[in-house]
């Protein structure tokens, strides 16, 4: 894995980890004081999933969760073999009644041993994460990709 790095006024910063043009979305266990991974109430342990990074010298992490609450069986799978997955974010555009409409899609993946892609898609947490997020694609010029939806197939 390659560390992104961006020139800003003659010197070279850190910026995020990333791989293949994507961010990396690291799986962490959530622990307790004591040091223990915590666990719900039905025993599944608790992962917190963030992608790190450093903006004008600070230590960063933007928090993502899946969308609702059964897509951590679907993050499960997906970080089943590794900690660290890939991030897409790309913007569907689907024209609806002569007006179009945008939705921005953030989706993890993993590539297994059998080249089986295994993806599920997450949001950022907070509107923090939003702006934090938008300030690393900043400082790599990432583009995100514009992907036209046919709203009679969408689900």
């Amino acid at each position: 894995m390659a560390n992104e790095k961006k020139a800003m006024n003659g010197t070279v910063a850190n910026v995020a980890e990333m791989v293949n043009g994507n961010f990396i979305i690291r799986r962490t266990p959530i622990l307790d004081k004591r040091g223990v991974q915590l666990r719900t109430n039905a025993g599944r342990l608790y992962f917190s999933y963030k992608l790190y990074g450093k903006l004008r010298g600070r230590e960063v992490s933007v928090d993502f969760s899946p969308r609702d609450s059964g897509g951590y069986t679907a993050l499960d799978l997906v970080f089943d073999s590794k900690s660290d997955a890939e991030l897409d974010i790309t913007d569907e555009v689907t024209e609806f009644n002569g007006k179009r409409q945008h939705r921005t899609v953030y989706t993890v993946f993993t590539v297994d041993e059998d080249g089986v892609v295994w993806k599920c898609e997450v949001k950022p947490s907070n509107k923090s994460d939003v702006d934090l997020l938008a300030m690393f694609m900043n400082m790599v010029n990432k583009q995100v990709r514009t992907v036209e939806v046919n709203p009679e197939t969408a689900a």
